[in-house]
């Protein structure tokens, strides 16, 4: 009978316990890619990647064209030297591997460099969501799009655009709200 009771009221106390804790817990939901769009200077950012696409992505393929073109015929001509056409032919097919793998170099490139620029935005976002969930009690955060079936929870994107001193749009603020079916009455 011992050996019942003992686990049956254990299992009953963390009920309990655990209900009284779940009371205790708030939750909210936010998009850190919309935090990340309303900073003030996250235009900065957006045209320093463009600058990057221009003077960067935009400049090497034909650079990396015209050096494997220049590579290929000192390669071939014949009054080049054989231990420098070996040398010459390796540095020409490292360019055609290049230019054969643009659009998978090309696509490394802009993550590189988008990882670079935006990752202290994401960094101060993150920081910020943290503090207004501290300041006003919230337990849970939770990404927006990470749940698909969840109870209603608090949106926190006017909470921290508010922190950061800037004004959402009006849509912005109400995106999170559930779309009334057609013909319901408001």
């Amino acid at each position: 009978m011992k050996k019942v009771f003992f686990p049956v009221a254990t299992a009953f106390v963390l009920i309990i316990l655990g209900n009284t804790a779940q009371a205790q817990q708030k939750f909210a939901h936010v998009s850190i890619e919309e935090v990340v769009g309303s900073m003030p200077d996250i235009k900065k950012a957006d045209s320093i990647m463009q600058q990057f696409r221009k003077d960067s992505l935009e400049q090497q393929l034909p650079f990396f064209l015209s050096e494997y073109k220049r590579k290929d015929s000192i390669a071939k001509s014949p009054a080049t030297p054989a231990a420098i056409k070996q040398t010459v032919q390796q540095e020409a097919a490292q360019y055609l591997q290049i230019i054969q793998n643009w659009d998978a170099y090309s696509q490394n490139e802009l993550q590189r460099k988008q990882q670079e620029v935006f990752n202290p935005y994401f960094a101060k976002a993150f920081e910020l969501i943290q503090q207004v969930a501290k300041e006003n009690g919230y337990t849970w955060v939770f990404k927006q799009d990470a749940l698909l079936i969840a109870p209603p929870t608090d949106d926190l994107l006017p909470l921290v655009a508010k922190k950061l001193g800037v004004k959402l749009p009006p849509a912005a603020g109400n995106a999170a709200e559930p779309a009334k079916p057609a013909g319901a009455k408001k």
